[in-house]
């Protein structure tokens, strides 16, 4: 399977690791269809990934609004248990 075709699959699986591997091992295109569709799946993949960087922050302020609402928890005193 060539390079543009992986990153297709990866893409479509929302596999992060493969698509950050690929990413990291780009070939050198050879003709211009090849470029305009990496070119396009690329485009893709950015919105992808703005989405998930999106719901990862929203995820954030969630946690931290549920952290104001926790009560402290206690410090537990270390138990000196020497034998």
């Amino acid at each position: 399977m060539n390079w543009l075709n992986e990153l297709k699959v990866a893409y479509l699986n929302k596999n992060d690791a493969k698509i950050t591997e690929l990413m990291a091992n780009t070939p050198i295109l050879q003709t211009r269809d090849e470029m305009f569709e990496a070119l396009a799946v690329l485009e893709q993949i950015g919105e992808y990934a703005k989405a998930q960087k999106e719901k990862l922050a929203q995820e954030m302020r969630k946690l931290k609004q549920t952290k104001k609402f926790l009560p402290k928890q206690e410090r537990v005193q270390k138990l000196n248990l020497s034998f």
